[in-house]
């Protein structure tokens, strides 16, 4: 997939702010265009709620509100995902 790709090419030493993934593909007879961003974890705002030191007032807000939320333990630098823009391309 494209995040393990992304993950393989921060493992090589690629800053995960710069990667980029585009491409043309063909679904249900129709061709479109996918751009793809990463998404990587800053220090601030990011590990405010999703590193591995949450304070315990905004640890215990997190689990009132988001209790099945387990995006926590990241570091800066680490992948979150990606942005994703599919756009149809005219025949």
């Amino acid at each position: 997939s494209v995040l393990e790709g992304f993950e393989r090419r921060k493992a090589a030493g690629e800053d995960p702010a710069k990667m980029e993934f585009f491409e043309m593909v063909e679904q249900n007879g129709n061709r479109l265009f996918r751009y793809m961003k990463a998404i990587p974890t800053v220090e601030k705002p990011c590990l405010a709620c999703h590193g591995g030191n949450i304070r315990p007032e905004v640890a215990a807000a997190l689990d009132e509100r988001y209790p099945q939320d387990k995006a926590r333990g990241f570091r800066a630098g680490d992948i979150r995902g990606a942005f994703t823009i599919i756009q149809p391309l005219p025949r």
